[in-house]
This record gives C-alpha cells, structure tokens and sequence, in this order.
C-alpha cells in the first residue's frame, strides 16, 4: 500500500509536470507528436484530429510530451543531433513560445502544489510569526524580545510563518542572527546569538509561536495560506541546495524516488492510527513538498533540464538567433549523461538508505 501511494503520488506529479508542457504548446501552436502516460510497451492509444497521439504504456509512472519525434529519429539511428533539433517544430518555433512552453512544466509543478495547498489549508494550520511565549532565559528575551512581537525577518529573509523562523535558526547552526520584528507597528532591530538546547539537540532562541486556537478561515485567507506555504516550500528548496554546496549538507543526504517512496511509507505508518483523513492530509502534505521541489529543481540551470533549455532559448531572445544546433546537441547530450551518473548516485544512496538505515 505504501509503495502503491508513493508510485501514484510521483506518477500525478510527473503527469502535470509534462500536461503543463502539452497544453502550452499546443496553445501556442507547436506540434506535439505523442503525449505518453507511462513507459516501456505501448498498452493502447488514439490519436487526435490535430495529430497527437495519445498513449498508455505498460508501467504506469509518469509521462511524456514529444516533440516532433524525436526520440523516433533517434531510434531510428539517426545520430546527427544538429539536424534532429534543427528541423524539429519545436525550434522553428516563435521562441517566446519555446521559452512559455518550456516554462509550463515547472509552472505546472508549483500550481498543483497550490492546488494540494487549498486543500490541506482546510485542515492545518499554520502559525505566523508573533510570539505568543518566550523563555527568559532564551536568546530572544535577552535580546529584548517580548511575548506578542512578531518576527519579520532573519538575516535579510522575510519570514511569513513559524517554520521559516524555525528553519533560519537551526540552519544558522549558532552563529549571530539578525532580526527584525514588529511591536506596536514599529520595526525594530536586533542581534541573537542562538543557544544549544540539549534535550532536542539543536540550536534555538527561546520563543513558542501558535498553541492557540485558530479564527475560521475565509476564502481569501486559504489562498493567502497556500501561497504562503508553497513560498516555504521553494525556500526550503533552495536552502537544501546551499548547504550542499556550501559543505553543511553531505551528497549522501540526496534522495530519489526510492527514498521519497521511503519518506512516504514512514508518513503513512505515523499518520495511519489518526485515521483516513490524516493519512490523506499526510500525503498531500507530501505531494505538495515535493512538486514543489520537482518544480524548482526543473528550473536550474542545468543540461537535460528545463532550465538548461531555458538557457539556450534566452540566450536567442536576446542575440536574435538560435545557438548553434551542434553545441546546443552536444550540450545536452553530455548533460544526459551528467544526468544520468546523478541518477545512479542518487539510486545508491537510497538503496543504501534502505538497507542500512
């Protein structure tokens, strides 16, 4: 069941990421030769009055929009990349155009994420940012904090909900943090040094936020929430990959689909005894996270993902024609290859993280 719920929930997350695709180049005009849900032998398939054909394959994971048949000509052994991306629809194709479309799988991955937050907002609340209990002998009070202030930012980045403050101290790993909060309608100043709590193990300032029971929610005030956690969501995304590439994270740390699928099942087992609605709002909790992350991801400016596309079709836009087709093939292809040795580095971590804790 667990497996079943991971597979659907990546499956969903991929789907939209490539039907934002689909529906953008089509709207624009581009030619899409086949939208595949799935991969490996093809189950069955129809084909539209525009053209498209439409197919379901036998392992139901994910999807696909192909443009102009490209993978075919590969197939086909036709090697010659330059003239593969050079007679495709997709690159004869107003670039604005390529840039939306191109834009429209990420774009998609962050509304369903805001779709799933409409919903769970009906069911979580999430505090803001104004203290409502403080430790005296915490951090925050020394630095003359008080019980009803209400932090607005930390070290320059604006915090909207608790766990944004929360994340900001334990990434701040002790060191000074500058804030600012709000008293009385005014901004005021301040500098924490955070200290090590023993009991959780991790550095804190000494301040509760939320614990008190939570006014209905107006329509305007789900949306506001949603947004506001999706913006987390993309925050924590990009914290990952700092302290990655900063040293304060290990490649060890990198999951995949088997580690997301690790992550859901010990969601699920945690939330089961709540009963169905907890599970469900687990999950969707989950699904929010990580096409959210998937969305982000998909907009770094790496070979073999859409930012890398992005790239080349900026790079247009402002030169006034495309990149060469022969670099812009090579590129890629060694930005498949790069993709794929990171593929295999995240498949042994989280084999490894199964296996052996």
């Amino acid at each position: 069941m667990k497996i079943l719920i991971a597979v659907l929930i990546l499956a969903v997350i991929v789907f939209v990421h490539e039907m934002g695709h689909f529906l953008i180049a089509r709207l624009n005009g581009i030619e899409v030769v086949e939208f595949t849900v799935g991969f490996g032998p093809k189950l069955f398939g129809w084909t539209t009055k525009g053209g498209t054909k439409f197919s379901i394959r036998l392992i139901l994971f994910g999807a696909a929009c192909v443009f102009d048949d490209l993978d075919a000509q590969v197939d086909d052994g036709n090697t010659d990349f330059a003239s593969v991306i050079a007679n495709s629809s997709f690159r004869k194709a107003n670039v604005w155009s390529r840039i939306a479309t191109t834009l429209a799988g990420p774009f998609f991955n962050l509304l369903l994420a805001f779709v799933l937050g409409l919903f769970l907002m009906n069911y979580i609340d999430i505090a803001d940012t104004t203290i409502t209990d403080i430790m005296q002998d915490g951090a925050a009070y020394e630095a003359g904090i008080r019980t009803g202030d209400k932090i607005i930012s930390v070290n320059g980045s604006r915090c909207y909900l608790y766990p944004e403050v929360s994340t900001a101290v334990e990434l701040g790993y002790g060191k000074p943090l500058k804030v600012v909060y709000e008293r009385d309608g005014q901004k005021i100043k301040a500098e924490l040094l955070p200290k090590m709590n023993s009991e959780y193990n991790r550095f804190m300032i000494g301040v509760v936020f939320g614990g008190q029971e939570m006014p209905p929610k107006s329509i305007g005030g789900i949306v506001k929430s949603s947004y506001l956690y999706v913006r987390y969501m993309v925050k924590m995304t990009f914290s990952s990959f700092r302290m990655l590439f900063s040293g304060q994270a290990k490649v060890s740390d990198i999951a995949g689909p088997v580690g997301a699928a690790q992550i859901v099942g010990d969601e699920y087992e945690s939330a089961k005894s709540e009963g169905a609605l907890a599970v469900v709002v687990s999950m969707l909790n989950i699904a929010l996270l990580l096409s959210a992350n998937i969305g982000i991801v998909n907009l770094f400016p790496l070979p073999a993902f859409d930012g890398g596309k992005l790239l080349f079709l900026i790079y247009e836009a402002i030169r006034g024609k495309p990149a060469d087709s022969k670099v812009e093939g090579t590129i890629q292809l060694i930005g498949v290859g790069l993709l794929l040795a990171l593929l295999v580095l995240v498949m042994y971590n989280d084999i490894t993280r199964l296996f052996m804790g």
